[in-house]
C-alpha cells in the first residue's frame, strides 16, 4: 500500500451506479418511449424518429450518469480500444450474424414473419439518391448506434456487472435489449435482437470501450439498410423463406471464437483478469 502525506484523503472508489438504479432507469426510458416516441413519430416522421433516440434514450442516459454523480468514464465505458479488441469486434460481429439468422428462422415457426411489413419497410428504404442514402444511415444506423450503445451497452451493463458475473450482466442486458425492441408487429425478431445484444454486450465488456460496441451496432445496422437499398441485394432482403446459412454455422464459430480471444483481456502478471469497472 502506497504512503500517503500527511492529512492526505486515500483515493476514492469510482461511483457506478447500481443493478437497481439502472433498471428503473430502463423502465423509465422504456415507458417514456412508448408514449413520446410514438407521438415524436407520428408529428415529425422520420425527423420524429431522430429525435426519439437523440431525446428518449441518449439524453437520459446521460443525464442518469452527470445527474447522479457516477464516473462517466468508467460508467459509459470510453476508453479508447486497441486495434486488437476492434478486429476482435467485428470478428464477433462476423461469427454472430449468420447465428442471429438462424435464430431468426427458428423463431418463425412459432411468430408468423409479416411479410407485408417487411415488404413495405423495404419499400420505405427503396432509393437510388445518394442524399437519401445517407440521410438513412444516419437515421437508423448511426443515430441508434450511439444512442442505444449508451444506454444498453454504457449505464445498463456497467451498472449489472457491479453485482453480477460477466455472463450474467451480458446475458441480461441482451435480453433486455430485446425485449425493449419488442412489439407486436415486431415480436418475429425478438431472438436475433437479444442476441444482437448479447454480442454487443460481450464485445463491450471485453474491451471496457463503448466505441467497439457504436461501431458493430452501426455496421450491423448500416449493412442491413445497404442490402435493402441496393438493387442486387433488395429482394433477399424482403424474403422471410430463405433458409439460414447452415453450411457457415463452423465457420460462425470460429469466428466468434477468435473474436473473443481477440478481444480479452490480457491476464496480469500474477494470472488475476482486471476488472473491467477499474479500467
Amino acid at each position: 500500500m502506497t504512503d500517503l502525506p500527511p492529512g492526505a484523503s486515500p483515493p476514492s472508489e469510482p461511483r457506478l451506479p447500481t443493478p437497481g438504479s439502472v433498471l428503473l432507469l430502463l423502465l423509465g426510458v422504456a415507458l417514456l418511449y412508448v408514449v413520446g416516441g410514438v407521438t415524436l413519430q407520428v408529428l415529425f416522421g422520420e425527423i420524429g424518429l431522430a429525435l426519439t433516440q437523440l431525446g428518449l434514450l441518449l439524453a437520459p442516459a446521460l443525464y442518469f450518469v452527470f445527474r447522479g454523480g457516477y464516473d462517466p468514464f468508467r460508467t459509459l465505458a470510453l476508453r479508447a480500444p486497441t486495434g486488437r479488441q476492434v478486429l476482435g469486434g467485428l470478428l464477433l460481429l462476423a461469427g454472430g450474424t449468420p447465428i442471429a439468422w438462424l435464430l431468426a428462422w427458428a423463431q418463425s415457426f412459432v411468430i408468423e414473419v409479416p411479410t407485408e411489413m417487411l415488404e413495405a419497410m423495404a419499400a420505405l428504404f427503396r432509393t437510388d439518391d445518394p442524399l437519401r442514402i445517407l440521410w438513412l444511415l444516419i437515421l437508423v444506423a448511426a443515430i441508434p448506434a450511439v444512442a442505444e450503445e449508451f444506454l444498453f451497452r454504457g449505464v445498463l451493463l456497467s451498472g449489472l456487472r457491479t453485482r453480477m458475473s460477466r455472463w450474467g450482466a451480458v446475458g441480461l442486458t441482451g435480453f433486455l435489449f430485446g425485449l425493449f425492441h419488442l412489439t407486436p408487429y415486431t415480436a418475429f425478431r425478438f431472438l436475433p435482437t437479444a442476441w444482437l445484444g448479447l454480442v454487443l454486450a460481450w464485445a463491450v465488456y471485453e474491451s471496457r470501450s463503448i466505441w467497439v460496441g457504436v461501431l458493430l451496432h452501426f455496421l450491423n445496422n448500416g449493412i442491413i439498410l445497404m442490402l435493402s437499398v441496393l438493387p442486387a441485394t433488395r429482394d433477399m432482403a424482403s424474403d422471410a423463406d430463405q433458409d439460414p446459412p447452415l453450411l457457415l454455422l463452423p465457420v460462425a464459430l470460429l469466428l466468434l471464437w477468435s473474436g473473443a480471444r481477440l478481444l480479452r483481456t490480457p491476464a496480469l502478471p500474477d494470472g488475476r483478469t482486471p476488472d473491467p469497472s477499474r479500467s
